[in-house]
């Protein structure tokens, strides 16, 4: 009867007898002792223990648990005994010679990304079969133009394990992984590493300034070339800017006097206030001058790659001016904003019909003692004799008090305050004419425009009694039970809201 034990070896977990244990330790522990002051003992050990490790379990094969001491021994013949041992060590029986476990017809297949040019199958699959590495190579690219070529190289690659460790290196070429070959296998690797970084080295001294001159060269020309744009992009944006604020461009589409209406026109009508309008129009003419100036100084400097002085001067005014210009479009925003602040309806006629059924027909508009039937066309409004014209007028409906059909005009504006609103609203030009049974509406109304726009709206609000009926351009409407609203546009059919 022997006493086993428990232990983990090269990441396995064996069953082992006592004396075999205390073998192992004795040799790992020599090993180690011996290898005292090399470069990567730490690796060597751990490679030894896990190749160690694998001996065991080809030993025991699938019927045996237990590791012996004959396994032990015959795993410190296969790997070596160590060839420098302390002088305190205790002396031990000189053991038989090893037997080389690895042979080359014993090879393992690794893919070899050490000396590999891509995953390392073409170098892992020559040191396999015993053959140069460029003929391997000639292969597989030989294979592309039979289409097996591509699909064979990834699926070894997916399939084939990397040789990462020194034995599966040293399995890879066919040499016995011992604590001779492990040693001089960390050797190699730690000069090839040290040659590699002395290349790179070099290659990083020698070239660098040449790297360090191109790297500029080309940062020096695309920098120029991005000076060329920003100063090509400066110049038509001052060149539009300078025709369309001159008024040389009118380009604001709109009908009436005239087909297009210029920029200092248009803002005359949507800011009318005149301090307001004082601040909106310096705001543009400084961004609208600063801001390209400044792009020919930017796009310059690019150019140059130097800063004159006449630059760092620059530097400092068409920022400054370009900050003012904010700052003014921000405020004269802010009382823009305040001038919609309050909402002022009037209600300018009050009619009364006692017709069972009241007709609204909308008021032909003619032009040359002609007729219009229709009206299309891109603007953004109507000017004619300094009035503003506006298309769409709202018919609300609701139910009547008693049998009487009640119809109102109500206008409405907005303005800085009360006085504004109602003032701009008074202003308000619609026509309503009520002609027996029939209601005769304006779809469009005017405004002057020195009001500017301010949300004016024209309001025809028509109670219908119980029993009677409303008829807008073809739709009837019957006495509704709540208040409802619908567009009334100049050539186009009338539509309710729901």
């Amino acid at each position: 009867m022997k006493k086993t034990l428990s232990i983990h070896l090269g990441r396995q977990l064996f069953i082992i007898e006592e004396d075999a244990y205390d073998r192992l330790q004795q040799y790992l522990q020599r090993l180690e002792n011996s290898l005292k002051g090399e470069e990567g003992v730490g690796d060597i050990i751990e490679d030894i223990e896990m190749r160690f490790a694998e001996l065991l379990m080809s030993y025991m094969g699938e019927t045996r648990k237990v590791v012996t001491i004959e396994d032990v021994e015959k795993g410190v013949s296969s790997l070596g005994e160590p060839e420098e041992i302390s002088e305190d060590a205790p002396k031990e029986e000189p053991q038989a010679k090893r037997t080389e476990w690895y042979e080359p017809k014993n090879r393992k297949f690794y893919r070899d990304t050490e000396n590999g040019m891509l995953a390392g199958v073409a170098s892992g699959t020559a040191a396999y079969i015993g053959i140069d590495p460029v003929i391997a190579r000639v292969i597989f690219i030989l294979l592309l133009f039979t289409g097996l070529g591509v699909p064979l190289y990834i699926i070894l690659w997916i399939v084939v394990p990397n040789a990462s460790t020194p034995s599966e290196r040293l399995q890879m070429h066919g040499k016995p992984v011992t604590v001779d070959s492990l040693k001089e296998e960390f050797t190699k690797a730690g000069e090839r590493i040290k040659e590699d970084a002395k290349n790179a080295k070099h290659r990083f001294q020698s070239g660098n300034d040449h790297i360090t001159k191109r790297a500029r060269s080309l940062v020096t020309i695309l920098a120029k070339i991005m000076g060329i744009g920003i100063i090509i992009g400066a110049a038509l944006s001052l060149i539009f800017f300078t025709l369309t604020i001159t008024g040389v461009i009118d380009f604001i589409p709109t009908t009436g006097d005239e087909e297009y209406t210029s920029l200092h026109d248009f803002l005359k009508i949507a800011v009318p206030v005149p301090k307001t309008f004082t601040l909106m129009w310096c705001s543009m003419l400084l961004i609208g001058f600063s801001g390209p100036l400044f792009g020919f100084l930017i796009g310059t400097r690019l150019i140059l790659q130097r800063a004159t002085r006449f630059f760092k001067v620059n530097m400092i005014i068409f920022p400054t001016l370009l900050g003012v210009g904010i700052i003014c479009g921000i405020i004269s925003g802010v009382q823009i904003s305040r001038d919609f602040a309050v909402y002022k309806d009037l209600e300018r006629t009050n009619m009364t019909s006692n017709a069972d059924v009241l007709i609204i027909e909308e008021m032909a508009e003619y032009y040359n003692n002609q007729r219009v039937v229709s009206s299309g066309g891109i603007d953004f409004f109507n000017i004619k004799n300094g009035k503003v014209k506006e298309d769409g007028v709202m018919i609300t409906y609701l139910p009547s008090h008693d049998s009487l059909f009640h119809i109102s005009q109500i206008m409405s504006a907005h303005g800085v305050d009360s006085k504004s609103a109602n003032d701009r609203s008074s202003r308000i030009n619609h026509t309503t004419q009520l002609l027996g049974t029939k209601l005769v509406v304006s779809p469009t109304y005017t405004y002057p425009t020195t009001d500017g726009f301010r949300d004016q709206e024209v309001e025809i609000k028509i109670e219908i009694p119980v029993g009677k009926k409303l008829i807008v351009k073809g739709v009837t409407i019957q006495y509704p039970q709540t208040q409802n609203s619908g567009m009334l546009y100049q050539n186009q059919p009338f539509e309710p809201w729901d």
